[in-house]
């Protein structure tokens, strides 16, 4: 058995917990390995989280003062680690206890932003159901869990919600006793198939491991790829600006050095054909800085929700005309990052994007996705 601690954890580059650095030192501190041996199955990872509840702060994990700054009443983002280790999960567990079925706010906010896009491995539980003194009592807490699911998952059907409930033959003698006397437990036989359900589904991981990766790399893939095709039709915009720019203080430079060229020539005077250049410089020179503030403003007027909204409906007007739901779901998920992404990098410095490399990623999604889940 080995126990390690939270810096040792981050710092294992055979881990793969490196990228966790970026939600602060307290969660670091906060977290512990611990590799147990004797067990039967060894290929599993397990990452349990702290309990959710509601604090005066906030729920969610983080808040917003009076100035705009964060307030993490956990002292680090906890919704955002949620969210890492949900993505890289091949079953997500969330268990509802009975006393509280999901009527914390945290827990609601966490199912509906940390988890939102995850139902194909996410597995909502009943726990303890076997605690129940009376059958009126655990309808009333599944009801209950099913009103509060109901407010976050937009949806008429609600997933299904599996139970747990400590096996019988983990009990001693007197405890089975005293379970069969004061709880559903022995009432409801149903409740340990259920949980062997649980147990079922959490022993598919392995097996799962393989489709989440190319479902992962599905994902990915589609969010590059309409990544690049709207920086490159925003940047040829700008280009384009730049160019026009370019073409003018060209072109006038072009007539003043063609005027000054014809004054030496036809023998006119020295002062004409001065006039002539430092007209040239100061007309190049004023158009060079308009056209630089105009060329910023556009820039910026680029980069706006709008402008990059009014990108994405040409760049996909056929998606956009079918009312392609999978497509606006993509958008709104790199929106925001890309506007990020393109403010703080700026037009100028985005490197061109290939049609050979959009060609590469339609091909892998036509071709190469489709094959591995035939060989998976």
């Amino acid at each position: 058995d080995v126990d390690q601690d939270g810096p040792a954890l981050v710092g294992d580059p055979d881990m793969g917990f490196a990228p966790l650095r970026q939600f602060g030192p307290t969660l670091i501190h906060h977290t512990q390995l611990k590799v147990r041996s004797g067990i039967h199955n060894k290929a599993f990872m397990m990452v349990d989280s702290p309990g959710m509840i509601d604090s005066p702060v906030s729920a969610g994990g983080m808040s917003r003062g009076a100035d705009g700054s964060a307030i993490m009443d956990r002292g680090y983002d906890f919704a955002g680690v949620v969210r890492w280790m949900a993505d890289r999960a091949d079953i997500v567990m969330l268990f509802f206890d009975p006393d509280k079925p999901g009527t914390t706010g945290e827990t609601l906010s966490i199912l509906l932003h940390s988890l939102s896009g995850m139902d194909h491995k996410l597995l909502i539980v009943l726990n303890k159901a076997d605690q129940f003194r009376k059958i009126h009592d655990f309808a009333r807490a599944y009801g209950s869990l099913c009103w509060n699911l109901s407010k976050v998952i937009p949806r008429k059907d609600l997933p299904r919600i599996f139970t747990m409930s400590l096996p019988v033959s983990s009990q001693t003698g007197a405890e089975s006793e005293s379970s069969s006397q004061q709880t559903i437990g022995s009432g409801l036989a149903d409740l340990h198939q259920t949980r062997d359900d649980v147990v079922a589904e959490v022993m598919k991981a392995p097996k799962r491991r393989i489709d989440n990766v190319i479902t992962h790399l599905f994902d990915s893939v589609n969010l590059l790829l309409m990544h690049a095709v709207i920086v490159e039709d925003t940047r040829k915009r700008h280009s384009k600006m730049v160019w026009d720019s370019r073409i003018q203080e060209g072109g006038s430079f072009a007539v003043g050095i063609g005027l000054t060229a014809l004054g030496v020539y036809t023998g006119l005077p020295m002062e004409f054909t001065g006039g002539v250049i430092a007209a040239t410089i100061l007309g190049v020179g004023g158009m060079h800085w308009f056209n630089a503030s105009k060329l910023k403003e556009y820039e910026e007027q680029l980069t706006t929700s709008e402008e990059l909204s009014a990108s994405f409906q040409r760049t996909h007007a056929r998606e956009v005309s079918d009312a392609d739901e999978f497509t606006a779901a993509v958008w709104q998920r790199i929106r925001e990052p890309l506007k990020i992404g393109l403010k703080s990098v700026g037009l100028s410095d985005f490197p061109k994007v290939e049609s050979k490399e959009i060609y590469e990623l339609n091909r892998l999604l036509e071709e190469d996705i489709p094959t591995l889940r035939r060989l998976a």
